[in-house]
């Protein structure tokens, strides 16, 4: 993940909800309704948490479990098909990650009555002395425009830049 705060960083959260998040999204297009490689498709940025509370490093990671039957090579195939079409993504394909986003917003700032909306204002006060933050997140992906996040999924999904883990239970 790109530093916090920067315009690659909320970037890769609206490329997160157009590559993973969602029945809608293109892993799980690729994935599960066309090659029926996996039934699901998971990931998004800080698995403990939500992309706003971590301070430091962090992954964007996505994970699926198919068969023995299916090659990797094909699963990979896919992954990095699902990636290249961020390249071509329309203003429509942006602002339905727009929306999804702001609905995951919306679901954090309510969630468990509350006290997501308190960690947000703990993570904002105690990382950035800043927890009014939490009034101008939508700004910070509404104002995105389409070239911002093509050019962010350009530098921060180079496939010189990941690791790829394939975990097989039954291997030796």
């Amino acid at each position: 993940m790109p530093e916090r705060k920067t315009t690659d960083y909320y970037a890769m959260g609206l490329i997160d909800q157009l590559l993973v998040q969602g029945k809608d999204s293109k892993l799980h297009q690729y994935l599960v309704q066309q090659k029926g490689y996996t039934s699901g498709v998971s990931g998004g940025i800080n698995y403990l948490g939500n992309m706003f509370n971590y301070n430091g490093p962090m992954l964007w990671m996505c994970d699926f479990i198919y068969d023995k039957t299916t090659p990797a090579d094909s699963v990979l195939h896919y992954f990095d098909r699902a990636v290249k079409d961020i390249s071509a993504i329309t203003e429509e394909d942006l602002q339905l990650a727009k929306t999804k986003m702001l609905s995951d917003l919306y679901d954090i700032f309510g969630g468990y009555y509350g006290i997501n909306r308190i960690d947000l204002l703990a993570v904002f006060a105690l990382f950035d002395d800043d927890p009014h933050q939490i009034n101008h997140l939508t700004e910070k992906f509404n104002s995105l425009t389409l070239n911002q996040v093509k050019e962010a999924a350009n530098r921060n999904l180079d496939k010189r830049n990941r690791t790829i883990l394939f975990v097989n239970p039954l291997a030796k």
